[in-house]
């Protein structure tokens, strides 16, 4: 398994889905003995991918209302926009093209 940094909710989801097959395949292999341990592994599995989803989904629900803030900015407020978007191009362009 290789870990992708740029996208760590979905390594995360690998890794319970990972979690769970060794779940059951060791349970496979304990029998009874290891049963309830198995069991309450799986729970604590489950809980985990719920409360990832939930992450993922405030997550979501903050970008979007990032973006419709940043979008009535821009309506209210066109030309500082342009002014900003262009000092920040002429930033990154002189840095770029910089000699030392």
């Amino acid at each position: 398994m290789t870990f992708d940094s740029s996208d760590p909710i979905s390594h995360l989801h690998k890794v319970l889905s990972e979690l769970e097959s060794l779940a059951r395949s060791t349970a496979e292999k304990a029998g009874d003995g290891g049963a309830d341990l198995i069991e309450q592994l799986k729970g604590t599995l489950a809980a985990a991918r719920s409360r990832i989803k939930e992450a993922e989904e405030s997550l979501q629900h903050q970008a979007v209302q990032g973006a419709k803030t940043a979008d009535g900015f821009v309506h209210e407020h066109t030309w500082m926009s342009i002014g900003i978007a262009a000092a920040i191009a002429f930033l990154l362009g002189a840095l770029t093209t910089r000699r030392d």
